[in-house]
This record gives C-alpha cells, sequence and structure tokens, in this order.
C-alpha cells in the first residue's frame, strides 16, 4: 500500500507492517494505523500515522535515557501478550529546537505487542508511577523527577 507524507514523501508499505492502536492515541482516537520507521542510525524511530501525512512521532526505548517499566499485568492483558519479550516499550520525545529543549514523555509510554502489531499508550498515574516505574540509578524521588519532566 502507499502511504504519502509529509516527511517522508511517498512510502510504499505492507499492511502486514501497520501496528494498530485500537483506542488510538490521545488527541488522536480517530487515527488508529501507525507505521513505526527508522530514524537515521541509532534509538530513534518514527512512529507515522497511516491515514494522516502530517502526523508523526519521535519515539525511542526507555532505555536511551535508563527508564525501565514494570507493565502491570493488566496492561499485558489489553494487549493480548502471551510473552513479555513479545512487547515493545517506546517513548515519545518532544523538541523545542527555538528553547533547546528535548522532553522525554516518562508518564506515557507506548505498548507494542509485536506479535499482534497492536498498540496502545499507558497514561500513568502516581500510583502506577510509584509502582511501575524505574527510574536511572542515582536519581532520587522517581515521582518529583517525573512531576519536573512532565
Amino acid at each position: 500500500m502507499q502511504i504519502e507524507t509529509t516527511r517522508f514523501g511517498l512510502l510504499d508499505v505492507d499492511e502486514s507492517k501497520f501496528i494498530h492502536f485500537t483506542w488510538g492515541l490521545p488527541a488522536f482516537e480517530d487515527l488508529k494505523r501507525y507505521i513505526l520507521m527508522e530514524h537515521k542510525e541509532g534509538p530513534f524511530h518514527w512512529l507515522q500515522a497511516v491515514d494522516d501525512p502530517g502526523l508523526a512521532f519521535i519515539t525511542c526505548p526507555p532505555e536511551v535515557f535508563g527508564v525501565k517499566y514494570d507493565i502491570p499485568p493488566a496492561k499485558k492483558e489489553v494487549l493480548g501478550l502471551r510473552a513479555d519479550e513479545d512487547v515493545l516499550i517506546l517513548n515519545m520525545v518532544s523538541i523545542a529546537r527555538e528553547k533547546g529543549l528535548i522532553r522525554f514523555h516518562v508518564r506515557s509510554p507506548l505498548l507494542f505487542n509485536m506479535f499482534t502489531r497492536t498498540g496502545c499508550q499507558w497514561s500513568m498515574d502516581s500510583d502506577e508511577v510509584r509502582k511501575h516505574l524505574v527510574m536511572p540509578e542515582g536519581v532520587s524521588g522517581a515521582v518529583d523527577l517525573v512531576e519536573a519532566l512532565g
């Protein structure tokens, strides 16, 4: 299938590579189909909407920033995960060039079942942050840091 994008031009993508977000993403609930593309060499990827040429998110694995998640069983069930190795976790990254800031969205990781090619965004509340988020060594007050990072 050919997909028109504003950043990458016309892409020819096999539909078997689509990732389906059953509920969409917050603020983009009507967009359910995405593709994941590598961004040059390195840890960053683009999550490109199939049905909106202008919508693409920069993502990267949480390990890039030393962050780890303990995914609760209820989230695994939503994705129909059979095995932990079937999950891919990515976080959105925002770049404010005019301010020279990079924002790593630590409280809202994207969870992907790579076996079924389904995904969801896990918007963590404060209790989930305390229970399921492991910050890099040497960082104290994970909740305070998360509040500061947004």
